[in-house]
């Protein structure tokens, strides 16, 4: 999934980067270069451009508008630097009439100087010498960037900076094939990375067209006017709340805030929910609500304070909120129900994560509670999404609610002639040995009733582990199957009596069962040797432990995970602090399940038994040693790390 997210963010950031590219580069004469004549309102002023470079402002002069005097004047000098020599000076005069101070290039009339233009308290005469000084440095300019000598320096520095350009890429690839190969980051911090090396390595061929349209007249006008053009299109307003006026510019300036304002918030709970909820000892959903719940609460706030800061304001709001009522009302009922739903779960917390639950006809493992829905994954390792509203509105049976230890009803029956002390005898006998059924309470044998073939009873067990009692109930009928036989107690099978009413009652008798005697002959002589002696219980229990063994992993495949989940890329083992102590290179169960499930694509059940594995193996234990391994916040050690301990521990 992550890699599917990766390619279309190149995708993505190719396209941005060929769409802005094109625009510099191919951004339409049309839209700047006739310098929005018929745009510009009554009192503002217009640039003079030479090249891509703007040198300064002009504004109304009676009968002419800032644009026209601005387009007369670019005209003016365009023409100048094209029919120049760029070894002969273009001169530029001052030319005084009345009270008007009128510039000249080359002779030929420029613009007048106004009241308008006039910076501050500052003389006509200096305004006009330091336009003067600003027209003359431009023309020499311009006139050197059109020598040989200009074309072949730049030449030089456009070849040195792709060169380097070139290498600083190869770099960033190099370096993202070594991320790849060395680190196993999945999720969003895999995406970061990549986004941000990729983001690095378009953005230099970005900043080395950019600066090489800028070593040259010709493409340094086009790029002006393709800023130009983006500059009009994002500051023209396109939305008004109440007197305020509002341009793309300005709104992507306010939802790039309420972003910023999300990862702040992200970043804050993560913090409270790894330094204040773990340290007290909160377990995972305890930690997900409240977290949630801070962070909904500051992100609301934060984006009214932005709002209002923006200018917008928030009365003004009233008619989209009405708007969006009214489609929650209407369309959006079933999401608000959910998100409504999904709060109730993770304050109540009737459902948990890892909760053995029944949902109509579906049967699984929580594996994930979120705001709109839920994931439970079924005994076939097929995970379901379900809304939360079905849990709320819905009938649930959760196994692990308050206390796991749940009753299991296993029935059966017996032939009519068996004797029921025996019967009970046999029955207990093997679930007794049944390592997963518990000794108190003690497994009971109910009578239930007289079958139509068969003496019913109910076989009643109780177990600590929910998620396993399919399996418990198949290992229990081979137990009492194997036992039955072995007492030699028979499983009946639906039977009918026949009564015939004849006068030839003795014949058809006599006949049929000599018939009977027959066929009963033939099927001794042919019964297989297997069924002609019951199989002993003590062989059954050997064959179950085979199986339950065959389950588990080997000793090397056990020394490989250790040093798997000890390596770089391991379980995060370090001192940690819970209250007033110092637990000294340790980890956590749950950040350890977490971790076998992501490397050992084990389930979270799998994962569970591989820590019990490691503890029954010597090779982790509890801190404390007062707890099994548990996907919980209980903090557990390596015996291999035990050496270390001699080390004092950090202030």
């Amino acid at each position: 999934m992550t890699a599917h997210w990766i390619s279309r963010l190149k995708l993505a950031v190719v396209a941005l980067v060929t769409v802005l590219t094109g625009t510099l580069l191919m951004a339409p004469a049309t839209a700047w270069a006739q310098d929005n004549a018929d745009t510009l309102p009554p009192g503002r002023k217009a640039p003079v451009v030479l090249d891509g470079r703007e040198l300064f402002s002009v504004g109304d002069l009676a009968g002419f508008t800032a644009t026209e005097r601005a387009a007369f004047a670019n005209q003016v000098l365009r023409d100048q630097v094209q029919r120049a020599s760029p070894t002969v000076p273009i001169p530029v005069r001052q030319v005084r009439r009345r009270s008007l101070i009128t510039l000249r290039v080359a002779g030929r009339h420029l613009l007048t100087l106004t009241d308008q233009e006039l910076m501050g308290r500052i003389p006509p005469e200096e305004q006009a010498d330091l336009w003067e000084s600003k027209l003359q440095a431009a023309l020499d300019h311009a006139q050197y960037e059109r020598t040989e000598t200009y074309r072949q320096q730049v030449g030089r520095q456009s070849l040195l900076a792709g060169l380097g350009v070139g290498g600083l890429y190869l770099l960033l690839r190099w370096v993202q094939r070594r991320l790849r190969r060395r680190t196993q980051t999945s999720g969003w911090r895999r995406l970061w990375v990549e986004t941000g090396l990729l983001l690095m390595q378009w953005g230099a061929w970005l900043g080395l067209a950019v600066w090489l349209m800028g070593q040259f007249p010709q493409s340094r006008s086009l790029r002006y006017q393709g800023l130009g053009f983006l500059r009009e299109t994002f500051t023209t307003t396109i939305a008004t709340f109440g007197n305020q006026e509002y341009s793309v510019l300005e709104l992507g300036k306010i939802l790039a805030l309420v972003f910023g304002l999300w990862l702040a918030v992200r970043m804050l709970t993560g913090l409270i929910r790894s330094r204040v909820l773990q340290a007290v000892g909160a377990g995972r959903d305890v930690q997900d609500a409240i977290a949630l719940l801070i962070q909904i609460t500051l992100t609301a706030l934060g984006v009214l304070v932005l709002l209002q800061a923006a200018g917008i304001d928030i009365s003004s709001l009233a008619i989209l909120v009405s708007v969006i009522g009214v489609g929650i009302g209407l369309g959006l009922q079933n999401i608000a129900n959910n998100f409504i739903s999904g709060l109730i779960i993770m304050l109540e917390r009737p459902v948990q994560v890892g909760d053995f639950v029944k949902l109509g006809d579906l049967t699984g493992t929580v594996e994930r509670i979120g705001i709109r829905s839920t994931e439970i994954s079924t005994l076939d390792r097929i995970s379901i999404i379900v809304p939360n509203s079905e849990f709320i509105d819905s009938k649930v049976i959760n196994w692990n609610h308050g206390y796991p230890v749940s009753r299991l009803h296993i029935p059966l029956g017996v032939a009519y002639d068996s004797p029921i002390g025996t019967v009970r005898q046999a029955v207990l006998e093997a679930a007794k040995h049944h390592p997963q059924v518990l000794r108190y309470p003690k497994p009971q044998l109910w009578f239930e009733g007289f079958g139509e073939s068969s003496l019913d009873f109910d076989l009643l067990v109780w177990i600590r582990e929910p998620r396993l009692q399919f399996r418990i109930r198949s290992d229990l009928y081979y137990l009492v199957e194997a036992n039955l036989r072995r007492y030699q107690i028979k499983i009946p099978f639906p039977q009918r009596d026949l009564h015939v009413r004849t006068g030839n009652v003795s014949a058809l008798v006599k006949s049929f069962s000599s018939d009977l005697d027959e066929t009963n002959q033939g099927a001794t002589t042919t019964r297989p040797a297997a069924f002609n002696s019951p199989p002993n219980l003590a062989d059954v229990m050997d064959w179950c432990e085979i199986l339950e063994l065959a389950d588990e992993p080997t000793a090397d495949e056990i020394t490989e995970l250790v040093s798997q989940m000890r390596g770089n890329n391991g379980v995060d083992i370090r001192d940690r602090r819970f209250g007033l102590q110092v637990y000294r290179i340790c980890f956590i169960g749950s950040d350890a399940v977490q971790w076998l499930m992501q490397h050992q694509l084990a389930s979270r059940e799998e994962a569970v038994k591989l820590g019990q594995i490691l503890v029954e193996r010597g090779l982790i234990h509890h801190v404390t040693d007062e707890h099994a391994f548990k996907d919980a916040y209980l903090f557990y050690r390596f015996f291999a790390d035990e050496a270390s301990m001699s080390d004092p521990p950090p202030a």
